[in-house]
Parts: C-alpha cells; structure tokens; sequence
C-alpha cells in the first residue's frame, strides 16, 4: 500500500503546474458531482415524495373527519331509537315490518328469549325478501344479528332461518 502511494507522489510531483490545476480541478468537480448525485438529488427526491404524502394524507384526513361526523350524526340518531326500543317494543315492530315486507305466512315463531333478545324462525322464506327485513331492521332499529342459521330448500331462492337478534 505504502509504495502505491509512493508512485502516486512522483507521479503528482513529475506534473507540470498546469496539469496538476486541471487534475485538481477535476477532482474538486468529480467531488461535488459525487455529492450532488449521491447525496443531494436523493435527499430532494425523498422531500418531494413526503410532501407528496403529506397532500395525501391531508385528503384523507378531510374525508374521514367527514365520515366521523357522519357516523356520529348517525349513531345520534341511533341512540334516541335505543332508549325507546325495549324487548317487547321490538317485538310489535318486527311484526309490523315482517307483515309490511309480505313475510307473516313464512314466520313460524317470534318470540322473546332473554331479555334483550327476539329470536325468529322462517320456512321456505325468500332468501332476498328476509336479506332486505334484515338490513331494514338493523338500520332503523338499535339492534344486531348475534346469531343466524340458514339451511337451503330444494326450490332455488327459498330458505329456511332461525335468526337470533339482540339489542345494542
């Protein structure tokens, strides 16, 4: 190692002035171009995609601050239900919206089972029809589906559900 160095300082010292300017010149140029691509360009790089990020992130932010208070002008609305509905109050709706959903000759039973659950049973019911009663009553009603048990009939699209639901 020593004696590369060696050469290398009578090489440099064999130099005319005038070639040892243009080799340090661009050496001092080869040093910045190095630090210009190696370090600059990717740090500017990096600084353009979080900024990027950022906008992202702040568009995202604009919409789930909009859904939030959507979510909460809903569970508003959700909570005034719940104070009102009780096990036996839930009941008569249900049977309202079974009779008005044209689903009373498919209910077996409905009936509560603890207090505060309903739990309803369904034979050769449409498939589609109890899917709609279902989404409409846990929308408009403080409850959810704790438990549901479908068993297909022979005839395409009819069904047979015991469906357990519980009051939120």
């Amino acid at each position: 190692m020593k004696e590369w160095l060696v050469k290398l300082k009578e090489a440099w010292a064999n130099l005319a002035m005038r070639e040892k300017r243009m080799v340090t010149a661009g050496g001092a140029f080869l040093g910045i171009f190095i630090v210009y691509q190696w370090i600059w360009t990717p740090l500017l790089n990096h600084v353009a995609t979080l900024r990027n990020r950022i906008a992202a992130n702040q568009k995202t932010l604009v919409w789930m601050q909009s859904a939030d208070k959507a979510i909460q002008k809903m569970e508003g609305r959700t909570n005034i239900k719940a104070k009102r509905t009780s096990p036996v109050g839930l009941l008569s709706l249900l049977q309202k919206q079974i009779n008005h959903a044209g689903l009373e000759q498919q209910l077996i039973q409905l009936k509560q089972t603890t207090n505060d659950s309903v739990e309803m049973h369904f034979q050769k019911v449409e498939f589609d029809k109890l899917i709609k009663l279902l989404m409409t009553v846990v929308k408009e009603q403080s409850v959810f589906i704790s438990q549901m048990s479908v068993t297909a009939e022979n005839t395409p699209g009819l069904v047979n559900a015991d469906i357990i639901l519980k009051l939120a």
